[in-house]
């Protein structure tokens, strides 16, 4: 028999898998699949399952939210020979499946992690840590993990919105230096972002004209420091209107880049807390990770 192991955050959203395991294992018996199940212990618990017993498996499903599936990605990551991995999103933003054609339905993304499309996707490497679709630090992006699990299981992604404004009075700058391919950037800054997603915090299409999943390359985003209120309101509404090529930001693609600053900077990678870094050196591994996806992702290219 095929052997399967399923890894599940009991607490990821609203706690919605625990009623779902049951059929989940009929349905993947009947697929002919041996199947093995642990439940989410700790912070990196996932991780740490999957880098010890993963290579036995021939398929992976991931059950939680996009610190879960960032925890399997850090497992397979470090495995030389990597099992299809399949997810159910079912967190409060569920960020990489809006992006990647992985639906958000229970059942049916349990049907998909077996029977969908293999589909490769590029993953991140942050100094010695992997993420499947962001890193960034600055306004906004600590809200994923410093919102409280139980505040985040009652309001859903409302919770998000309400510790965001709570932050809007608080927004500090960062002076750094970014070196890509196509040049340097010195600047003071109060977001970056290193993407390879188009929903970010729940924003979807948020690159909505390039963003790809397995082309290579990152899309870079920083927003500069605002000198007052009202150009604050511009930003906004840029963002809203997902218009960057203005003097308000430095946005471009790079297939790795390297950000340095004076003080250390709290980053976050896919919603979690990603460490406090004077350096981080990023890098895209193409096609480093096969997932199940329903129908692969569309995108509109620019001209």
């Amino acid at each position: 028999m095929k052997k399967l192991l399923i890894t599940a955050n009991l607490h990821s959203g609203r706690g919605i898998i625990s009623g779902c395991l049951a059929d989940m294992i009929s349905y993947y018996n009947g697929k002919g699949f041996e199947v093995t199940v642990y439940t989410s212990q700790y912070s990196g618990h996932i991780t740490d399952i999957i880098e010890k017993t993963g290579s036995a498996y021939d398929n992976i499903v991931c059950c939680g939210g996009d610190g879960s599936l960032n925890e399997a990605i850090n497992g397979l990551m470090r495995l030389k020979k990597r099992p299809l991995l399949g997810y159910i999103p079912c967190g409060s933003t569920n960020d990489f499946a809006a992006s990647s054609g992985i639906p958000s339905d229970i059942r049916e993304s349990f049907i998909t992690a077996v029977d969908g499309k293999p589909f490769s996707i590029d993953i991140g490497s942050i100094n010695d840590k992997f993420f499947s679709y962001v890193a960034g630090f600055g306004a906004f992006t600590s809200i994923a993990y410093e919102t409280p699990q139980t505040i985040k299981n009652i309001l859903g992604y409302q919770a998000y919105i309400l510790t965001g404004l709570k932050e809007l009075g608080n927004i500090k700058t960062y002076k750094i230096k970014a070196s890509w391919d196509g040049g340097v950037i010195e600047d003071e800054v109060i977001l970056g972002l290193v993407s390879n997603s188009n929903s970010i915090a729940g924003i979807k299409m948020l690159f909505e004209n390039y963003a790809e999943l397995n082309d290579g390359l990152f899309e870079v985003l920083f927003i500069r420091k605002p000198h007052n209120i009202n150009i604050l309101k511009d930003i906004v509404t840029c963002l809203a209107e997902k218009s960057f090529d203005n003097s308000l930001f430095h946005s471009f693609k790079t297939s790795r880049i390297k950000i340095e600053s004076p003080d250390f900077i709290k980053w976050t990678t896919d919603g979690e807390y990603g460490g406090d870094l004077s350096e981080a050196n990023i890098e895209v591994i193409n096609h480093a990770v096969d997932i199940m996806v329903k129908r692969e992702p569309k995108y509109i290219k620019t001209e």
